[in-house]
């Protein structure tokens, strides 16, 4: 089957071609008729063996032609192509809107400023007119350790640790100057607090813990 020729390879049969038309008529001219001046000597003679004809290298026609790549690197192009007037005036209007973005988000950062500032002034004058009330005193904490009981049920004596210090005391009674033993369950002990201002203020003490 026979093989379609290139691009390339029709340009270079054409080029021989042309050639080849030239070299003909180059030989037709100078096997004619002597101009008149030309010397007798200087024609060709008829006999005299034609020169070799060109050789045509036909495996350099079947070489693989380069793709061209429109992405490439373009030889004629010197310096970036300058931006249009629609471009420059595009551009323009761009950079004025950031502009006026950047002043509005300044303006509200001031703005929020001033308000938290004006604030932050009225909560102190606030303050200073009106101080707040002084946090309630706090029951000191109790630091016993409840073991366990002894005797009946209506006459329940409890044991309490503090350290190395073991405590035994009744419903009632008061323990380290500060504790008052109000009820004695099964597994815990419910103590209240010796001073006026903590009356109502209970702890209950489960056996085993603080």
């Amino acid at each position: 089957m026979a093989r379609r020729l290139s691009v390339r390879e029709g340009i270079l049969l054409g080029l021989l071609a042309a050639a080849g038309v030239g070299y003909v008529w180059y030989e037709a001219r100078s096997t004619g008729p002597a101009r008149p001046g030309r010397r007798a000597g200087a024609s060709k003679k008829a006999g005299d063996p034609l020169p070799d004809p060109p050789r045509v290298r036909m495996d350099l026609l079947a070489g693989r032609a380069e793709s061209y790549d429109g992405a490439g690197r373009d030889l004629f192009q010197y310096s970036q192509r300058p931006p249009s007037a629609a471009e420059v005036r595009r551009l323009r209007e761009e950079a004025e809107r950031r502009r006026k973005e950047l002043e509005e988000a300044q303006r509200r950062a001031a703005e929020e400023a001033e308000r938290r500032r004006k604030e932050q002034e009225e909560a102190a004058k606030v303050a200073v007119l009106h101080p707040a009330p002084p946090p309630p005193p706090q029951p000191p904490a109790i630091t016993l350790r409840y073991l366990g009981y002894l005797g009946p049920k209506d006459d329940r004596i409890v044991i309490l640790e503090d350290g190395k210090e073991m405590i035994l005391a009744r419903k009632g009674d008061v323990v380290k100057g500060q504790f008052r033993v109000v009820d004695v369950k099964w597994e815990s002990v419910v103590m209240g607090f010796v001073r006026p201002e903590f009356k109502g203020l209970t702890r209950e003490l489960t056996m085993g813990r603080k």
